[in-house]
This record gives structure tokens, C-alpha cells and sequence, in this order.
């Protein structure tokens, strides 16, 4: 199900080379490590809204979720996340339990929080049960 929309987001950021050329392994879910460096990823759904039939059948999810770029310059916090959407936006992909039909930003944000600068992109993924 899509709950795990998680799967479709690591398998996205960590096949994209130049990504892992910037953050290497160094994509989380929902919290980075203490020991972590800049930058980083972070990842994290936020909602899910069953789509249903008429007939109450389950046909899919509309899921969202952030990501967030974590870094202690201002430059590599933009270039990261630009790097992010272009792994994640319009992307699909196919798993056990269901299909990424699309993925569209639905918002995109920024901050400087105890000396970080943050990047945050919310994604909206069409998914279809299997």
C-alpha cells in the first residue's frame, strides 16, 4: 500500500548518480543520525487520502510527502534539492504492494534554523493498489 511511499522516495533519491555524488548514503527517514554531516536528506510522509469507487472498492492513494535538505551552506542546500525534484518529479515506479502512477510538488519552502539552511518540498504521489 502506499504508506510505503517511503520505498518509492529512497529508490528514486538513491538511484539518481550526481544526488549520491553530493549527500552519498546520507538520505533518512523522518530523522537524521546525531553524527550526521551536511548535507543530508530527510524524508517523511504526511498524509494519505484513499481513493475509492462508488462501490467503497480501494483503487489507490493520493499520498504527500516533504523532503527535507539539511546543509550548512546556502548553495548546497539549493543545488540538493533541486537535485531531489529532479528524481522525484513525474517520476513512477512499480512495487510489491503498488504503482507510483505520478508525482507533482505540491509546495516548496525554506528556512535557516540553528545555523542550517532548510530546504523543504512537498510531493503529491497518485498511486494505484495492486
Amino acid at each position: 500500500m502506499s504508506l510505503s511511499i517511503g520505498v518509492h522516495i529512497l529508490q528514486k533519491l538513491s538511484a539518481s548518480q550526481e544526488l549520491h555524488g553530493v549527500v552519498g548514503d546520507k538520505i533518512f527517514p523522518i530523522a537524521a543520525t546525531h553524527e550526521t554531516t551536511f548535507p543530508f536528506i530527510i524524508y517523511k510522509r504526511g498524509s494519505l487520502t484513499p481513493g475509492y469507487t462508488k462501490d467503497q472498492y480501494a483503487t489507490g492513494d493520493n499520498a504527500t510527502a516533504e523532503v527535507i535538505v539539511a546543509s550548512d551552506k546556502y548553495a548546497d542546500s539549493v543545488k540538493v534539492i533541486e537535485l531531489v525534484r529532479s528524481a522525484l518529479e513525474n517520476q513512477g515506479g512499480e512495487y510489491d504492494e503498488f504503482t507510483v502512477i505520478d508525482a507533482k510538488i505540491i509546495s516548496a519552502d525554506e528556512d535557516f534554523i540553528e545555523d542550517t539552511f532548510v530546504q523543504r518540498i512537498t510531493f503529491s504521489f497518485e498511486t494505484e493498489t495492486e
